[in-house]
């Protein structure tokens, strides 16, 4: 079993054997770090950035009020 930190931020998301991913329960961080254990590899995929409603679009090019 091997300690896995979020690459974004460090916090200690547990101890795991194998392969997996896990989201970083940290509101501000949120991101998604993808393991493999036997490699000691850890891929990290930071959270999307939040849009403001106003500046959205629908499929048809209508903007959100």
């Amino acid at each position: 079993m091997i300690e896995v930190r979020c690459k974004g931020c460090g916090r200690l998301l547990g101890k795991f054997d194998g392969t997996g991913e896990v989201k970083c329960p940290k509101i501000d961080c949120g991101g998604k770090n993808i393991f493999d254990t036997a490699t000691g590899e850890i891929k990290f995929i930071p959270k999307p950035k939040h849009i403001p409603l106003n500046q959205r679009k629908t499929s048809s090019g209508v903007t959100f009020q």
